[in-house]
């Protein structure tokens, strides 16, 4: 019988050095492309919880200020027009998510009317914003 020479099998290997590369690419990219969600207009203090949230808010957010003034996108809106603008705002934007950023110092009246008035305009989700503690 005809005996052939055993065929010496070669171990694949990787390459780190062109793995580390693409790594630290990607990483450059998603730093680059993410967005950072930054709130400018309104100073509002909002209420410490233990727990921990997202961080994300939806495009329809409702800002109560210390003094019972609502703002949508920082237009002060009175309280009988909130829930008309409020329709119209979920109508267009097809969200039914409302964001309430309330002033820890509010009264909690306005708190509440800013809630009906997002019940009233078709939300069927609504989100309170709150700060972790520290």
């Amino acid at each position: 019988m005809l005996r052939f020479p055993a065929k010496k099998r070669t171990r694949p290997t990787i390459h780190l050095t062109a793995l580390i590369d693409i790594v630290f690419l990607l990483l450059i990219f998603f730093l680059l492309a993410s967005s950072f969600v930054e709130q400018a207009g309104l100073t509002i203090l909002v209420p410490d919880i233990e727990s921990e949230g997202s961080g994300l808010l939806p495009e329809l957010v409702v800002q109560v200020d210390k003094d019972g003034n609502f703002f949508i996108d920082d237009t002060n809106i009175n309280q009988r027009q909130l829930t008309t603008i409020l329709k119209l705002r979920i109508k267009t934007l097809a969200k039914d998510t409302v964001v309430i950023q309330a002033d820890r110092r509010a009264q909690y009246d306005y708190v509440v009317e800013a809630i009906d008035a997002a019940k009233l305009a078709g939300a069927k989700n609504l989100i309170l914003v709150t700060r972790q503690k520290h």
